[in-house]
């Protein structure tokens, strides 16, 4: 499936997904479609705004949208509901708001004091810049260089 295609659906899937969720109380954290072997998934991942999601949650989500992307989709393919676990993923603004304080991962575009990757405490975001405390000096960090970031998880 190309690239535009692909955008196009997940597009369409969001659309599905947006008026089922509120009511829920869930949020939409990501979706992807992607192949994986011979196979193609598409996983949309959700969380419980407040609180952990449910098996029969996300069932329920799975149950309410699957005919109608089965209209979409014409490979053959694998819906997914699931949580993003533990070290979920960062994709919005919004997403750097909400984890100040936790312990992150940023892969950035760019190098950025000779390297791509940090890790350390979200102090703020605030101006669409995320500041990273590293090993006690604070990275300032556009949100726009932002390749892939994530929560890490300490046991």
């Amino acid at each position: 499936m190309a690239k535009i295609e692909n955008t196009v659906l997940l597009k369409k899937v969001e659309g599905l997904l947006d008026p089922l969720l509120g009511p829920m109380e869930l949020e939409l954290v990501d979706i992807e479609y992607v192949q994986d072997g011979a196979y193609w998934f598409l996983r949309v991942f959700l969380e419980k705004i407040g609180g952990q999601i449910t098996l029969d949650e996300c069932a329920k989500v799975s149950n309410e949208i699957s005919e109608d992307i089965d209209k979409m989709i014409t490979d053959k393919f694998f819906l997914e509901i699931s949580s993003p676990g533990l070290e979920r993923p960062l994709k919005k603004e919004k997403d750097f708001e909400r984890f100040v304080g936790k312990k992150i991962k940023v892969i950035l575009k760019h190098k950025l004091d000779d390297s791509r990757n940090w890790t350390g405490e979200l102090e703020k975001y605030e101006d669409s810049i995320i500041y990273l405390v590293v090993d006690e000096k604070t990275l300032e960090i556009p949100f726009v260089e932002v390749k892939k970031a994530n929560i890490v998880f300490e046991f």
